[in-house]
């Protein structure tokens, strides 16, 4: 504990519980940055820096000359602004790696006035060896949280620090008077952006089609629209949202009612991320979920060859099923001929041809020998048989036979990644917990559909399955909320998303950077841009050095 591990006489009760989360959290004392920090790209013109802004230029002015310095972290415990007066503590940070968009919350580097002003949401003061980390014991920190006016929610973190040995008492209440006039310039800020969304939300809303606004906390209804959504059409709508340009948009959606509609979104000039969503019924569509890629509704009568493409855990076995029509499925998964043989393998595909009822399913083509490639070849020559459905890899990562044998099929389905499917993830999370647990009597509230569809899903479909599962192992009944999702999954940030060019460029840049494990000058000469070049991708796409995607 501090008392002893630090040489403090005694520890207050605040600094001896961030000490012992700090502990459990496995940072130790001896920090020193080695592990660089993950670093998370942060919007320049939010809400909370819009706020603050002139109050840290009136600060900066007030503490010019007296070697203090000033930190603001978000709501995630970002770093998002930093100003020294001090130019050690300066220092200290940048060979820490501690960068804008860095997270200094105490399960990062222990015991600091922002990470603990965070968890105990109250102002606080640690005093030079109160800090958990040993470069940090030299200076004393003020931290005082910022709260929304409105909605009561901790929207960031201020701080002063100043060498231990400077140590003003009047530098707290400096520091609450500050972090108030932010709250009340937050406060004057949703006055506006809130008079803004409600004006052209009653400019519309005694229509008879179904209309809503949605704000950054609030969210506006007229009749049509409450009987016509339900709480994961809400989650899909923030999405939206966090995805709509300046311009007005048009989607096709499906209600978790069933219902398709035909959703057109516009912003709301002076709401910031206000927006209008106007809906109409699309009457002619049946009630099933819409999906993005994949044969038109009469296509599955065909005998087929049928290619269903996609990443793993996409769901092509259970496409297979459906393009079978109800019919008995025979699979054959290319993994079993190292086991059995290319012989044994194809003399069984063949008897199995031979006979005209129900559809075969060859699993994972791309992984295929030449010569067994060349047998389905003659299968569909003799348009004979049962059904023929093949599953691969998306075919941009098919090559040689493989990929001639999918340009003969003409009938294609192409399954998106789960991390695209946004607006069909409610309904597709409904399906599975009715799959695992047929007797379970969950909801899942919008708040818990907005972080899941954040999730970069590498895993796809079984990555989904498995968080899903662990839902239902613990609560069996009543409203899931976040704090259900297993740890990792808990926590999302509402940056924008990329572009389709935007990931097929991270992909290309991460896949160098494997390559070369790591090195930036290799990469860059691999992917023919200069380093300089590289390192402005790597922020602009959000990858760390380890290759990993921050959401």
């Amino acid at each position: 504990m501090p008392d002893s591990e630090s040489g403090l006489s005694v520890a207050r009760p605040e600094i001896e519980l961030s000490w012992k989360r700090s502990k459990l959290c496995g940072v130790v004392p001896e920090f020193n940055g080695l592990v660089e920090l993950p670093v998370a790209e942060f919007d320049p013109s939010s809400q909370l820096l819009a706020a603050a802004a002139p109050v840290l230029d009136q600060m900066a002015d007030q503490l010019a000359g007296t070697a203090f310095s000033l930190l603001l972290v978000d709501r995630d415990c970002r770093l998002v602004y930093r100003w020294f007066d001090d130019p050690r503590f300066e220092s200290v940070l940048d060979g820490l790696g501690i960068r804008d968009g860095a997270r200094l919350a105490e399960q990062t580097i222990g015991t600091n006035a922002l990470g603990t002003a965070m968890e105990t949401r109250a102002g606080i003061i640690v005093n030079g060896t109160e800090h958990y980390i040993e470069p940090f014991k030299m200076f004393t920190c003020y931290g005082h949280p910022i709260r929304h006016p409105v909605t009561r929610r901790l929207e960031g973190v201020l701080d002063i620090t100043g060498a231990s040995a400077g140590v003003n008492p009047l530098l707290a209440p400096f520091l609450m008077r500050a972090a108030e006039d932010i709250e009340q310039r937050l406060l004057d800020q949703a006055k506006a952006s809130e008079r803004a969304l409600l004006a052209a939300f009653q400019s519309v809303s005694r229509q008879r089609r179904a209309v809503a606004a949605v704000g950054d906390d609030i969210m506006l209804t007229n009749k049509s629209a409450l009987d016509l959504l339900g709480p994961a059409d809400y989650a899909v709508m923030r999405m939206l949202t966090d995805e709509l340009d300046r311009s007005a948009h048009s989607v096709e959606l499906t209600l978790a009612s069933g219902l398709a509609v035909h959703a057109r979104l516009a912003r709301i000039a002076g709401a910031g991320s206000g927006t209008l969503f106007h809906f109409e019924p699309i009457e002619t569509r049946t009630a099933r979920p819409v999906r993005h890629l994949g044969l038109s509704e009469g296509e599955s009568a065909h005998t087929g060859p049928f290619l269903v493409t996609g990443a793993r855990g996409t769901g092509r076995s259970t496409e297979a099923r459906k393009l079978a029509g109800g019919a008995d499925v025979d699979f054959f998964h290319s993994a079993d001929v190292a086991v059995e043989g290319e012989q044994e393998w194809a003399k069984r595909l063949r008897e199995r041809l031979g006979r005209a009822d129900g559809a075969v399913c060859v699993e994972h083509i791309d992984l295929l020998p030449h010569s067994l490639i060349d047998v389905l070849t003659a299968a569909i020559s003799a348009d004979r048989g049962p059904k023929l459905i093949f599953t691969a890899l998306p075919l941009s990562e098919l090559g040689g036979a493989q990929a001639a044998l999918a340009a003969v099929c003409l009938h294609r389905v192409e399954l998106p990644p789960l991390r695209d499917r946004g607006t069909e993830l409610a309904e597709i999370a409904k399906r599975i917990v009715r799959e695992l647990d047929p007797t379970a009597d969950i909801r899942l509230l919008p708040s818990v559909i907005e972080v899941l569809a954040a999730q970069p899903w590498p895993g796809n479909l079984h990555e989904l399955k498995a968080v899903l599962a662990h839902v239902v192992r613990h609560r069996h009944k009543g409203d899931v909320t976040v704090g259900d999702l297993p740890a990792p999954y808990r926590l999302a940030s509402r940056v924008r998303r990329l572009s389709g060019r935007e990931r097929a460029e991270r992909d290309a840049i991460i896949e160098a950077l494997r390559r070369h494990d790591g090195n930036k000058l290799k990469a860059a000469r691999d992917l023919g841009i200069s380093r300089t070049t590289l390192y402005a991708r790597l922020k602009a796409l959000r990858i760390t050095d380890g290759g990993l995607f921050i959401s």
